[in-house]
């Protein structure tokens, strides 16, 4: 039944992309041929098809990520255990501004998991609140702290101060809202230990605070297609990028590369590029390690995106310089690449969907040969890749629901990756928050969504009174659009306690 599965889902890819070619040549016909059309039309036909071809690579990279996955991905892992590690690693826990509370918790966590095979430090760059509980933990519980007056570099810079002081063979880093289990360090080590090439092994992030409410479930659907299928393909290509936490590395490899890079807001991926250029490489061990919080609250989990949006887009114009156009590297790496370089600027791309419905009661259309072509060609290829989407989540025994959680997780903040965009091409930065941080926003700042959500309504409606293919097409597309909105109202809500913030030492006093 697998295999099944499988040679479904790649005939299904392929048929997809076949669909794509179809209407970008029954398009160029009717406006160089046929002459059809205005300055508008055209202007509109060319964005929906550079929309349609943006996420059609998308897709390829993601269906190549998902066969290696089913095919290769295991032979590039094994597994073992490594008891020997008394002075070889260093465990390192940034914290900035947390919840007291958590911060106990975990802390205590992972000086229970691991502290007794490596020397924990904790690294505070808090500005606000009184640090003096965590300073009393770590002294009890024989943790070293350190607190910065400065905040060179944000993380990157904290991680550095004390990387050039360590004398270890490997350095992990474990974010306070992330609890490594016992056999974190033992296995990853182990992986490092074999492959004297690997730079780093990158471990699943795994959110257990799902009971806290949907937006919570949203993120932990997010990463379910990020760490069960893209960075299985990636690790096999070798175009893994670290993810910041749950991470182990060779601290000669980061020595090799001036240590974390102090530039980026997303240093784990900067830095990630700057191991790959040395000739490094990062494996994935897809196997449930480490266990962590996803943002329960819309300005978190909005913190949360702004920052790895930002980021990513910043380091674009290197990933094209260094990856993309050098040609030392791979077709398959440089496709995955240009893949993760360019997927935070969707919001541009899902807003002429979006506007299409209402362009078309303006009289404004894509320009097609007839609307019978453009049907056979439009309508099969949604249809083909929202199945196999759905195909590969089943693969992999995704909850069904977290299927609608993908396809409406990025529409919701297409504004975000709009607005984004246009503040890393204006330069201009805004203060480092957390995803625990913030709280439920103010419903005026949704106008972008409620906005849309309003003219695809009025429009459908229109559409369907003027009947015709084209127009159902569009309606069909409209609607589908509208249903993946509905969940704004639903997320920015107080979340309820999740049973994993229940205290787990009350009574914990010495």
């Amino acid at each position: 039944m697998k295999k099944i599965l499988r040679i479904t889902v790649n005939i299904m890819s392929i048929l997809s992309l076949i669909f794509i070619g179809i209407g970008l040549i029954s398009s160029l016909y009717s406006i160089i041929v046929l002459k059809n059309g205005t300055l508008l039309d055209y202007f509109f036909t060319f964005w929906f098809w550079f929309a349609t071809v943006f996420f059609g690579i998308q897709s390829i990279s993601y269906f190549l990520s998902f066969r290696r996955s089913q095919y290769k991905y295991k032979n590039t892992i094994d597994s073992s255990y490594n008891i020997l590690l008394r002075n070889k690693v260093a465990i390192l826990v940034p914290i900035y501004n947390e919840d007291p509370d958590m911060v106990k918790t975990n802390l205590i966590a992972i000086h229970s998991n691991v502290g007794n095979i490596a020397e924990v430090y904790v690294l505070d760059d808090s500005t606000k609140g009184d640090s003096s509980y965590i300073i009393d933990l770590c002294n009890r519980i024989g943790m070293k702290y350190i607190h910065r007056i400065n905040r060179r570099g944000y993380k990157a810079g904290a991680l550095n101060d004390i990387l050039k002081t360590l004398d270890v063979d490997f350095v992990s880093v474990i974010d306070i809202d992330q609890t490594p289990s016992p056999d974190f360090i033992r296995e990853t080590v182990s992986m490092l230990d074999k492959n004297p090439d690997v730079g780093f092994v990158q471990v699943p992030q795994i959110y257990t605070n799902t009971d806290s409410n949907v937006l919570a479930e949203i993120a932990q659907a997010q990463q379910f297609i990020f760490y069960e299928i893209l960075t299985e393909g990636k690790s096999v290509t070798g175009t893994l990028f670290s993810c910041g936490s749950n991470v182990i590395y060779r601290l000669e490899a980061l020595k090799s590369v001036n240590y974390f890079d102090e530039s980026s807001l997303v240093e784990d991926i900067t830095t990630s590029v700057n191991l790959i250029g040395k000739g490094w490489r990062g494996l994935y061990y897809n196997k449930k390690l480490v266990f962590g919080r996803a943002p329960v609250t819309m300005e978190g989990y909005i913190n949360q995106q702004w920052r790895w949006m930002a980021g990513s887009l910043s380091l674009m114009p290197r990933i094209f310089k260094e990856i993309i156009f050098n040609k030392k590297y791979t077709f398959k790496e440089r496709l995955d690449w240009f893949a993760t370089g360019t997927w935070y600027t969707f919001g541009w791309f899902y807003l002429i969907f979006l506007l299409a419905p209402i362009m078309d009661i303006l009289g404004i259309k894509v320009l097609t040969i007839n609307p019978t072509l453009y049907f056979f060609a439009w309508m099969p290829y949604t249809i083909l890749l929202m199945t196999t989407f759905v195909l590969s989540h089943i693969d992999k025994k995704a909850p069904l629901k977290f299927v609608f959680y993908n396809m409406a997780a990025n529409l919701l903040i297409f504004p975000l990756s709009i607005s984004t965009t246009i503040s890393v091409l204006r330069k201009k930065t805004k203060p480092f928050t957390t995803a625990r941080t913030g709280g439920k926003m103010p419903w005026h700042k949704f106008w972008p969504q409620f906005l849309i959500m309003a003219l695809l309504i009025i429009s459908s409606a229109i559409l369907i009174y003027r009947h015709s293919i084209y127009n159902d097409i569009t309606v069909f597309w409209a609607l589908f659009q509208l249903m993946l909105l509905l969940p704004i109202f639903f997320l920015n809500r107080t979340p309820k306690k999740s049973s994993m913030d229940e205290p787990a030492f009350k009574n914990f006093e010495g």
